[in-house]
């Protein structure tokens, strides 16, 4: 009997997991029950799991397995690319900026359903609600707009959100998997025009970010809004 190609493999996989198959243990079969269940070969296991990887379903996790990442239809929605995790700041080491950030709004909120729709996070549980303007070079250039689960990442305050959100959560342990952005031109709200320096600009880019840790639980959903004539990010994420 020939072995089975990785891309049935992938296929299956694929549809088990979106149907809630492995839900309750959130990670897949070990390599060897997956070998022996398809009667396949391990390069073709490793390749059906390197794909999924690449759709942003899991995530490999050393002494773990292969550790499925929450997904809703809003998280699916998501490209993923496999670069080197990175902030504002990082993405633009290369350019001798001046950074500023002001925190506009630092709350913690209960996630209902309108909240749940926008963001994926499940209704019910409290999060960090932040706002931050960043301004670089004197110029009003980009607005935060962040929403943390306190239940994964422990007490935030404002000082933290002045500096820097991911570099905290890092050096207190949260191990950041992979971090799913989508980037999107849209009409500039009132929020936008009050905030940022968009001159006669109608519009602004919106880069959309949800973030997984190791366990696959997301928890971050962030929207930068930035003048589009004026910056650009070239380098999206994973750690």
């Amino acid at each position: 009997m020939a072995a089975t190609t990785f891309e049935t493999i992938y296929t299956t996989l694929r549809e088990r997991i979106l149907n809630g198959s492995y839900s309750i243990k959130m990670r897949l079969p070990i390599e060897d029950d997956l070998i022996a269940e398809f009667s396949s070969s391990r390069y073709a296991v490793r390749k059906a799991i390197e794909k999924l990887a690449a759709d942003g379903l899991v995530y490999s996790v050393k002494g773990r397995g292969v550790v499925l990442l929450e997904h809703t239809p809003q998280t699916q929605a998501f490209n993923l690319d496999l670069g080197k995790l990175n902030g504002l700041q990082k993405l633009n080491t290369n350019r001798k900026l001046n950074y500023q950030t002001d925190v506009l709004q630092f709350e913690q909120v209960i996630v209902d359903q309108a909240l749940s729709t926008k963001t994926a996070f499940e209704v019910g549980i409290p999060v960090y609600a932040i706002q931050r303007l960043r301004i670089i070079d004197d110029v009003r250039a980009v607005l935060d707009i962040n929403y943390f689960n306190a239940q994964l990442t422990g007490e935030l305050t404002e000082d933290i959100a002045v500096h820097s959100i991911y570099h905290h959560l890092k050096q207190n342990g949260l191990k950041i998997a992979v971090v799913k952005r989508m980037l999107r031109v849209e009409s500039a709200t009132a929020l936008d025009q009050q905030q940022l320096a968009l001159g006669e600009n109608n519009c602004i880019g919106n880069m959309i970010s949800i973030a997984f840790n190791d366990a696959g639980r997301q928890f971050e959903y962030t929207e930068s809004h930035f003048i589009p004539n004026q910056f650009n990010f070239n380098q999206l994420i994973r750690n």
